[in-house]
């Protein structure tokens, strides 16, 4: 159960009153909407591919066919910006084809592409399949409407991106939690440290833990933190499965700190009633911020 005396509070509804008014309600810094270096770099990778294919831009869709024809045999690497054109990141791409039946084509849009004839018959690997994909994909149509393909594709890029932002937005609350430990570890003095994803204590096959703060290089405390923008099923699977973490870490001599927030937790509130009776450290930012100091002293007594 949260230690209410601890942190300051009367008990759970005084608790969760206080938890859900003092939720961050954004953590959406300058860098969260586009990460252009990223993007910058994706298309230097391909600068060359992109500038020959620039060529077909100004000339009529005919000998544009023509040219991409004679593109693919003199420079066959342009083939892995095709995806690209149409925001995808895959390069080898399933299609279906209708007819007076239906069958599937496969292509493959590999920078090892190769003109030689795949032995798997179902695998597209002919120039005059390939131009014909870009035509019924609209591409050969595009080419004569834009005025430069490395503009277009920085667009497109930047709209491929926006899929990366909710990675983001969990790594960013990871760096705010990380910046204020190392600054409130400091204070405590040189008997204690910070470890990002320790990987020496692993909980599960795979699992990394977010933080764990040493002191005098005994692991001590074990924190997680994530951030919920919207309520729902994400949220309510991590509550439960927190309180096991609690008792796996204990196991292993170390006291657990859950550290959520977002303005989705708003619409959870009887998904945090019910954590705070299995959690003894379940906090917001907020309340990590008043009270971090006082927990770590408070468990280091024991």
């Amino acid at each position: 159960m949260v230690k209410y005396d601890l942190l300051g509070f009367k008990g759970k509804n005084d608790y969760l009153k206080y938890f859900v008014d003092s939720l961050i309600p954004t953590n959406r810094t300058y860098n969260y909407y586009v990460d252009w270096e990223k993007i910058q770099s994706n298309l230097e990778k391909k600068i060359t591919e992109i500038n020959i294919l620039n060529s077909l831009i100004h000339i009529s869709p005919d000998e544009r066919k023509n040219k991409l024809k004679d593109i693919i045999y003199k420079y066959p690497g342009v083939v892995s910006v095709i995806p690209l054109i149409i925001a995808v990141r895959d390069s080898n791409l399933l299609i279906l084809e209708i007819s007076d039946d239906i069958y599937f084509k496969e292509f493959d849009f590999t920078s090892k592409y190769s003109i030689q004839q795949k032995l798997d018959s179902n695998v597209v690997d002919n120039v005059d399949d390939l131009v014909d994909f870009c035509d019924k994909s609209g591409i050969i149509d595009l080419l004569g409407r834009i005025k430069d393909l490395y503009t277009y594709l920085t667009g497109v890029e930047v709209g491929l991106d926006s899929n990366a932002r909710k990675n983001r937005s969990g790594k960013i609350f990871e760096q705010i939690i990380e910046l204020f430990l190392k600054s409130e570890l400091k204070k405590l003095g040189k008997d204690y440290s910070l470890k990002c994803e320790d990987s020496s204590i692993m909980i599960g096959k795979s699992k990394r833990i977010d933080f764990v703060v040493y002191k005098k290089h005994r692991p001590l405390i074990a924190i997680e933190c994530n951030f919920y923008w919207w309520s729902g099923g994400k949220g309510i699977e991590v509550a439960g499965s927190y309180a096991d973490l609690q008792r796996r870490f204990r196991d292993k001599g170390l006291e657990f700190i859950w550290v959520t927030d977002g303005p989705g937790w708003a619409g959870m509130k009887s998904t945090l009633k019910s954590a705070f009776e299995d959690i003894d450290f379940l906090l917001n930012y907020r309340i990590l911020e008043k009270n971090f100091v006082n927990i770590v002293n408070d468990l280091s007594k024991e």
